[in-house]
């Protein structure tokens, strides 16, 4: 099976290095993003998918040209795979290879299309998430389904730990959907238009916590941005402002009482008065600092903390 990738984030880089091993697929070439200014010195950063790609690179500002699409035609694929790509493919590169394009999407579709479907998913406090293979088609995230791989999702799963699961299962699911088309058994579902739902893009406010809220809905904010880019509070420390980073937290059903109220600080944990419950604070990250235990970062705090 002769393949073109298309991918450009972490999630993508795993899969590619998965195709890349298997002995039955050839990666004729990589589509990712072009390099992007990086940290403080502003350097150009490769895309992670560059970085472990075997095969030729092309990095197009848009790769939906019409000089891009004669490049991509002279490679004689069989197939695309994409994998949060970053843009929007266009009919001109879609009705390319022999086989058509397929994307791999970190959700159940038709729930959570969009771009941020993992973290959407954990916000929601799904139970239940997995990696559906469509057909790729105009309309986003909207193709047939070629292949659903399920899994559970427990309730203090962080996005880190479920995005690694979503990617050993994309590993597969895309495996079985390659090996359909060899065989010529792939089978497509509609998706059911009644059942669908948008993974909105995140914003910089998505992150900021609202301890108005019930302590469930923080809870499933905290760990929907852990480990990066981190869910945060303003925190005082004697007379200084900082910002603090929630990593994990725990769901105190028991104890309630004024939003931001202390219910506990010290050796017993720590513990704050949500809108509804409390929520135990279990790993944190003062900006500017290491990620900590509760307990550790304690320690070497030896003035008064309160929440703004």
């Amino acid at each position: 099976m002769k393949i073109v990738f298309f991918g450009t984030s972490v999630f993508a880089a795993e899969v590619l290095k998965h195709l890349q091993q298997q002995k039955d697929i050839e990666i004729l070439a990589v589509v990712t993003r072009p390099d992007r200014p990086k940290g403080r010195s502003l350097s150009l950063s490769p895309p992670p998918v560059k970085e472990v790609s075997k095969a030729p690179v092309y990095q197009p500002k848009k790769a939906s040209t019409d000089e891009f699409a004669n490049i991509l035609k002279k490679l004689h694929a069989d197939l695309f795979v994409v994998v949060a790509y970053g843009e929007i493919i266009k009919a001109n590169i879609l009705q390319i290879p022999k086989l058509g394009c397929v994307n791999i999407h970190a959700s159940l579709l038709p729930k959570y299309r969009g771009a941020a479907p993992i973290h959407r998913a954990l916000m929601n406090g799904e139970k239940e998430t997995g990696i559906t293979i469509i057909e790729m088609v105009l309309q986003m995230d909207a193709g047939d389904m070629l292949e659903v791989v399920k899994t559970p999702v427990p309730d203090d799963m962080t996005f880190g730990e479920l995005e690694k699961k979503l990617c050993e299962l994309a590993c597969i699911a895309i495996m079985n959907t390659i090996h359909h088309f060899q065989k010529g058994t792939v089978i497509k579902t509609p998706q059911d238009p009644n059942l669908v739902t948008f993974a909105a893009k995140l914003t910089p406010e998505d992150e900021i916590i609202d301890w108005n809220k019930p302590a469930k809905t923080i809870h499933n904010l905290i760990r929907a941005f852990s480990p990066r880019p981190g869910a945060w509070c303003k925190i005082k420390i004697g007379d200084e402002e900082k910002r603090l980073k929630i990593k994990r937290s725990l769901v105190i059903q028991e104890k309630s009482g004024p939003p931001k109220t202390f219910l506990s600080y010290g050796k017993e944990g720590w513990i704050v008065a949500c809108g509804e419950q409390a929520l135990q604070l279990l790993e944190v990250q003062l900006e500017g600092k290491n990620t900590l235990s509760t307990q550790d970062f304690l320690k070497g705090i030896h003035q008064k903390i309160s929440l703004i």
